[in-house]
């Protein structure tokens, strides 16, 4: 089974389309991240319409927390409590460097992650972080979470450097491999350095990635270019990274 591991679907125009052609693709699971409370709510809308294929996620993404007033961002916390017994993980959380660019604002996102890692071990739910521009930061809260509550967690878009994954690998914490892939030498190289029991799939669509238009049949794609790295074939690495994600989810 090929799961994308990491998506918006919610921003898609026609979700319907996107949803079928991507299982046409041979895609069976959707994790369905959100971003703010509004986006929360479609994501719930998601798991009502498609609840074989969506795995929804909740949270508050950082680069949110640099836009939203505190106001909004204690509402978005306050919904993601309400409802995390519903769905399958906490995310798209964690910290975003590009955004925050102050001292202040760096703690700001801190303090809302460590709010919505609380949540995680409250509720007993895996984490789906993002760490742009400060890798090793976001890995280190990874790394305490999963031993502090024996929950897993999931570096997505993490293949910028052997030496952290290696760290990941000894820590057991999670990383998912997009479309960069595809292109990327150093991406090739870094995810060749997951080990094969950690490493999930992912499109982050819709980003648009490689010059593509970002969209959840490309996991195949993915998967693909994984099994050729690996030296296996694709029914093996949907295998793998399939049954990966479902030990992620601790099902």
């Amino acid at each position: 089974m090929l799961i994308d591991s990491h998506l918006h679907l919610e921003q898609f125009e026609d979700i319907g389309a996107v949803h079928a052609e991507a299982i046409d693709a041979g895609v069976t699971g959707f994790v369905c991240v959100s971003q703010e409370r509004q986006s929360m709510q479609k994501v719930l809308e998601l798991l009502d319409r498609f609840p074989e294929s969506v795995i929804p996620a909740l949270g508050v993404h950082p680069v949110e927390v640099t836009r939203l007033s505190d106001e909004d961002v204690e509402e978005a916390l306050e919904f993601m409590a309400d409802h995390l017994e519903r769905v399958g993980e906490v995310g798209e959380v964690g910290l975003d460097y590009k955004w925050a660019e102050t001292a202040a604002a760096q703690e700001r996102q801190a303090e809302i992650l460590t709010r919505q890692l609380d949540l995680a071990a409250e509720y007993g739910k895996p984490v789906n972080l993002h760490s742009r521009r400060c890798l090793r930061q976001v890995m280190d809260r990874a790394i305490a979470f999963h031993r502090d509550t024996g929950l897993n967690a999931q570096l997505h878009w993490f293949t910028q450097s052997s030496k952290l994954v290696r760290i990941c690998n000894d820590e057991g914490i999670y990383m998912s491999v997009g479309p960069t892939v595809l292109y990327q030498e150093q991406t090739q190289e870094v995810a060749s350095a997951i080990s094969d029991e950690l490493l999930l799939l992912e499109t982050d669509a819709p980003v648009p990635i490689g010059g593509q238009e970002g969209h959840p049949r490309r996991v195949r794609e993915v998967a693909a270019k994984l099994a050729e790295l690996k030296g296996i074939s694709l029914a093996d690495i949907a295998a793998l990274t399939g049954s990966n994600f479902t030990r992620f989810l601790g099902r």
